[in-house]
């Protein structure tokens, strides 16, 4: 898919003057333009800009990065009871990794050695939210500076890949062992991309090298031989931008097998911006039915490229960026999930004003909270690195409730569980969710909701309560269920997964029948195919031979009865 030609936004305007109490959230202006009630917080303790910014425990932390003077900063704060408070880290991570685990938990590690950018590091520690304490870790395979990934792969992996005026090693870390060089890269890069494309595997590409050159369009593979990207030939901007992480990237669905990914480039002919995709292991450019990006040229121009965060709740993405010096925030909402079934992702443009006393850093750290909500803390100034801000707010892009005020700062925990649309699912040998506490789903589809949000219902009974067990489980039980008919609950998992019924919950069964027979090879097939759901052994052995092609006992090695 190739984005459309970009045209001039004839986009004027208005500040947003109402004080953030007193604000009525979202409201279009005449031109289509929807303005986003800021929610101010109070400043942080430390200016800081190569930090990282995270969600975890219900609670917005940051860690590390360098504060007044490009000087490091060993320090951490974590937002709560309406402040900021200051904990100890044990290394400063100045443009260090950070990465979200299953546990909730905030792995952070590599990171400048000295003030002004300068050397690399070898620390990883752990962050907790329940204790807001931070463990020291094993330490990384070898020194990482600025610019380093890292990415939690479904198999348990962590990858890490990247650096900075030094040499570059594909790696994996384990919180228990610390780092193992795999091997050496096809080029050193910079803020490189680690995009899973299956359990097992991913690729790793960036634009930009160690030494801030430019890269040809390739990319490395965990597995597999590297490969070329014709159509990133057309394009820049692939790499991962200063302070995010990898998971604000994806929308896919891992439980299910499903990998997809955005990210944002920029058109080499034009310099038109665009959104690059990878499901599995196809790269794409969105269509979108108006262009981007979100600021017309009279504005003034962007002060740095603009992020892109991924709402998988919503199905869309923010491409957020700020016009230097002006206070402006300006963001365009991309609803891909109508995109990547073949049509065009409808465009819905924001904008921001910050009050006076506010100040809009140049260089933005963002993080996307329950709700809608975009929080950012920290930044720069000025488009260097001395002039750290200290600077901490909330944009609002869903409506308040007419006369509503802001409430106390108060996170709602969690996202919808196993959110997001399933993309084009990868029938590999998969694992089988783990059981949790069945918590009661909503019976009625509220008024209105998204194709995704009854997805993440439907996939919430299949993942969480382990529906697929049930003998002779048909689409009007799943309907009886969530309050629905089975034609809407055929529909969605249609053009969400893009599977018929037998297709999903086949996957479901299949998986576990796998995992298994992986995990104990004494079990009879017979008793596999009662524990996963199967109605009898010949529905297993005809199921699994139509979707692997092999027989259980071929596929297992050996046969057995």
């Amino acid at each position: 898919m190739n984005a459309r030609t970009v045209l001039c936004l004839s986009l004027f305007l208005a500040a947003c003057t109402a004080h953030p109490e007193q604000a009525t959230g979202e409201k279009a202006t005449e031109e289509g333009v929807f303005e986003m009630a800021v929610e101010r917080l109070p400043d942080l303790n430390i200016p800081r800009s190569g930090h990282i910014l995270a969600y975890v425990g219900g609670e917005l932390v940051v860690v590390g990065g360098h504060t007044t003077g490009f000087i490091p900063t060993a320090t951490a704060e974590y937002f709560r009871d309406g402040k900021w408070h200051l904990a100890e880290t044990f290394f400063p991570h100045d443009f260090g990794f950070g990465a979200v685990l299953p546990s909730g938990r905030l792995l952070t590690g590599g990171g400048c050695a000295e003030p002004f950018g300068i050397g690399q590091t070898w620390g990883v520690e752990l962050y907790d939210a329940a204790t807001h304490g931070f463990s020291p870790l094993p330490i990384l395979d070898r020194k990482r500076g600025a610019h380093v990934s890292a990415a939690r792969l479904s198999d348990g992996r962590i990858i890490v890949a990247g650096n900075w005026f030094a040499e570059d090693v594909i790696s994996t870390y384990s919180p228990e062992s610390g780092g193992t060089s795999l091997r050496a890269p096809s080029f050193s890069r910079a803020c490189p991309l680690i995009l899973q494309t299956a359990p097992d595997n991913a690729f790793i590409l960036s634009c930009v090298s160690e030494r801030d050159s430019l890269l040809p369009p390739a990319a490395d593979r965990l597995r597999g031989d590297p490969v070329e990207i014709p159509l990133l030939q057309e394009w820049t901007g692939w790499f991962l931008h200063d302070g995010q992480r990898m998971d604000q990237l994806f929308i896919g669905n891992e439980a299910v097998g499903g990998y997809a990914w955005l990210f944002p480039v920029r058109n080499l002919t034009d310099g038109r911006w665009g959104i690059g995709t990878l499901v599995g292991e196809a790269f794409s450019i969105l269509e979108t039915k108006r262009p981007l990006p979100p600021v017309r040229p009279e504005d003034g121009p962007l002060s740095l490229d603009p992020i892109l965060l991924a709402d998988r709740e919503r199905d869309c993405a923010w491409l957020i960026g700020v016009v230097a010096g002006t206070g402006q925030i300006y963001a365009a909402r991309v609803d891909y999930g109508e995109a990547l079934r073949g049509g065009q992702a409808p465009v819905s443009l924001y904008h921001a004003q910050l009050p006076d006393g506010l100040l809009a850093p140049e260089h933005i750290w963002a993080e996307l909270l329950p709700g809608g909500r975009i929080a950012f803390a920290g930044g720069l100034a000025k488009p260097d690195n001395y002039h750290p801000v200290a600077t901490a707010f909330i944009l609002h892009t869903e409506p308040l409730p007419p006369g509503a005020s802001f409430p106390w700062w108060t996170l709602l925990a969690g996202l919808l569980l196993a959110g997001g649309a399933a993309f084009l699912l990868m029938r590999k040998k998969g694992g089988a969710t783990v059981p949790s506490p069945v918590q009661e789903v909503p019976a009625k589809r509220p008024e209105g909701a998204s194709g995704a949000d009854l997805m993440s219902r439907i996939l919430y009974l299949m993942e969480k309560e382990e529906l697929w067990r049930q003998k002779g489980l048909k689409v009007s039980d799943l309907a009886t269920r969530l309050g629905t008919n089975a034609t809407y609950i055929s529909a969605c998992i249609n053009g969400q997964a893009g599977k018929s019924f037998p297709e999903f919950l086949g996957d479901y069964r299949l998986r576990h029948a796998q995992k298994l027979m992986r995990d104990h090879p004494d079990m009879r097939l017979a008793e596999v195919a009662d524990e996963s759901g199967f109605s009898n052994e010949q529905s297993f052995f005809r199921s699994f031979k139509a979707r692997t092609g092999l027989t259980p006992g071929e596929w297992a090695g050996g046969d057995r009865s």
